[in-house]
């Protein structure tokens, strides 16, 4: 007989990043083994405009069922109110409409045999479940839900802990993390499901890569590229810094790609111009105007937002992914451009050597841009042999995941 489980986590499909795929591919690879029936829950803001403008939020669709691959999301929207964001952010106290969403939310869960829920928002959604129906849960952590909200908010520290020590499984995408998930929550029953890496990641034909190459003007000229989030624990106004000792230390033609957006944009584009002007490079900024004269020896291209389908031919393109991250869960990123035939170099923190390895990664700190500046010239010059660990597989995560839940 199948069992019933709920999937429940906050993200969005309309802009599909690290933890919308990992969920999907979770979901994707545990449906075939049979044993299950999957119905996937997605929470999701609906904001107005002025509670866009002031939470960096786009405009999306409102749909109530999104369907990607075949597998459904139903989609929830809650307010998440200015007000909400003061009593959280400022004050440490419970938000008032998103509180009564997740009471409200509870009651769809329990007729399962089981909650996965994923990180903070799922958590709480999934306690509200056990504590009304009785329904058991268990939680992914997937990196800054355990490395970065807890501590920088008591109210938050409080529900994952009070999240963490009610599930009948806490599962951490790296074993580094599960260290970090034990302080907050010790002796709570806990296990590793690392990520994995999407088949539609990997290295284009020769022929293929110069074509792509070819056609964004990167014949004859090195790559360096940062993807991800412009947030703070992404570490991205290190990037200028980064980027400019790089171009000092490379003495030919190379292009910096950034490749998001997000709270840092307008902060990390000031601290680029700059940096930029020092490097006398070409700059095409978010929306395409471009400063400074096209064919520099030093070009710097902000992408803004590419879709998830389109980031393997962005692989492709790189000779290097940087990752200056302050913290980190299980960077999919990095597997994902070391399977399309990029080098990876990165701060020394939590799961980033996991995957690109201790000789590629420098440490946080005073001379951090200068040391992450001479392996990537290295990596650029020399080129890199790296690969990703075995572990970084869905069907192994699928296995473990099904074994767990017919334990």
């Amino acid at each position: 007989m199948e069992k019933k489980i709920a999937v429940i986590f906050e993200s969005s499909p309309f802009d599909r990043k690290g933890l919308f795929n990992a969920v999907h591919q979770r979901i994707a690879h545990l449906l075939p083994l049979g044993q299950f029936k999957v119905d996937a829950f997605c929470l999701h803001s609906r904001d107005n405009a002025f509670t866009r403008k002031v939470r960096h939020n786009p405009k999306v669709p409102f749909n109530k069922q999104v369907e990607i691959d075949g597998i459904k999301y139903n989609l929830l929207w809650y307010r998440f109110s200015v007000i909400d964001d003061i009593l959280v952010q400022k004050l440490c106290l419970r938000p008032i409409f998103f509180s009564r969403f997740v009471r409200k939310t509870a009651s769809l869960l329990k007729d399962y045999d089981i909650v996965a829920a994923h990180s903070y928002e799922g958590g709480l959604v999934a306690l509200e479940a056990n504590r009304l129906f009785g329904v058991r849960y268990y939680v992914t952590w997937h990196g800054s839900d355990i490395h970065t909200r807890p501590w920088a908010n008591t109210l938050v520290m409080r529900q994952t802990r009070e999240i963490a020590r009610n599930a009948v499984m806490n599962c951490y995408v790296s074993d580094s993390l599960r260290v970090i998930g034990e302080k907050i929550a010790p002796g709570s029953a806990s296990m590793v499901l690392y990520n994995g890496v999407s088949d539609a990641f990997h290295t284009f034909a020769s022929g293929r890569r110069r074509q792509v190459r070819s056609k964004f003007g990167l014949s004859g000229r090195k790559t360096v590229g940062y993807a991800g989030n412009f947030h703070r624990v992404k570490n991205v106004l290190s990037l200028p810094e980064i980027f400019e000792k790089v171009a000092s230390k490379y003495a030919g033609p190379i292009t910096f790609w950034l490749v998001g957006d997000g709270k840092q944009r307008k902060a990390l584009v000031d601290k680029m111009l700059d940096s930029a002007g020092r490097m006398e490079a070409s700059v095409v900024l978010p929306g395409g105007k471009r400063v400074g004269k096209a064919g520099a020896r030093v070009e710097i291209i902000f992408w803004g937002n590419v879709k998830t389908e389109a980031m393997p031919l962005i692989m492709n393109c790189l000779d290097v992914l940087v990752l200056p991250s302050l913290n980190e869960g299980c960077p999919l990123v990095c597997a994902e451009a070391i399977m399309c035939g990029a080098a990876v170099a990165g701060s020394d923190v939590c799961g980033i050597p996991d995957i690109v390895g201790r000789d590629h990664v420098a440490s946080l700190g005073e001379g951090f841009a200068d040391s992450l500046s001479d392996i990537i010239v290295n990596m650029l010059e020399n080129g890199s042999s790296q690969t990703i660990p075995s572990r970084l597989d869905w069907s192994r995560t699928a296995r473990l995941e099904a074994d767990f839940l017919n334990g």
